[in-house]
């Protein structure tokens, strides 16, 4: 089981009961594992089996989230921002290799983005340094995006507090969602609303 130095935190046990959730209902309402879209050119270890033309023809493969033996690779991030991450932070980033994630919260619709594979980690520290550069620039509060609306709205994860958080990129936070990050999985549904 995941492991960060030792210690169990308590969203530890939420990302892992998230991802058997997930799992589970898509196997129940499909009879299968998820299905993402096949590029060969952006592997994972999450693939499983080999690649077919799904029903609209688009070249398709099964996923599932795979735990990770080294998660160590968001020190640079903290080096980068000269600070210590949250620990729930480097676990939802860092705990598994995964695909995004369409869920629901709130009556909004929502991906949660996780981590495919070594560049999309290396794309999504550069992007968050951008993103924590650009909140200090404006001196305002440090957060670190976790999830992307169907509007111009993202999900972040407070630094600070651990709130999470419903803001716009270069805008002040506008509100808070839930205390914390592992109340905020716990209340997210799958799919999407119509």
């Amino acid at each position: 089981n995941y492991k960060m130095s030792g210690s169990t935190h308590p969203f530890e046990n939420c990302l892992d009961n998230f991802f058997k959730r997930f799992i589970n209902t898509i196997n129940s309402e499909t009879g299968h594992l998820p299905v993402t879209t096949n590029e060969p050119d952006w592997p994972s270890a999450c693939q499983q089996g080999h690649s077919f033309l799904s029903d609209s023809m688009i070249d398709s493969i099964y996923w599932q989230p795979v735990l990770r033996e080294d998660n160590t690779d968001l020190a640079g991030l903290e080096k980068a921002l000269e600070i210590s991450l949250r620990p729930e932070l480097k676990m939802f980033f860092s705990s598994y290799w995964a695909e995004q994630i369409d869920t629901n919260f709130q009556q909004g619709n929502l991906s949660l983005l996780f981590v495919w594979n070594k560049a999309d980690m290396d794309r999504l520290i550069e992007n968050q340094i951008g993103h924590a550069l650009n909140k200090s620039r404006n001196k305002q509060s440090l957060t670190f995006f976790i999830a992307c609306t169907d509007s111009d709205y993202i999900i972040s994860l407070e630094h600070e507090t651990g709130h999470i958080v419903l803001e716009r990129p270069g805008y002040a936070t506008e509100k808070v969602l839930a205390d914390n990050l592992s109340h905020f999985i716990n209340t997210l549904e799958y799919g999407h609303l119509s």
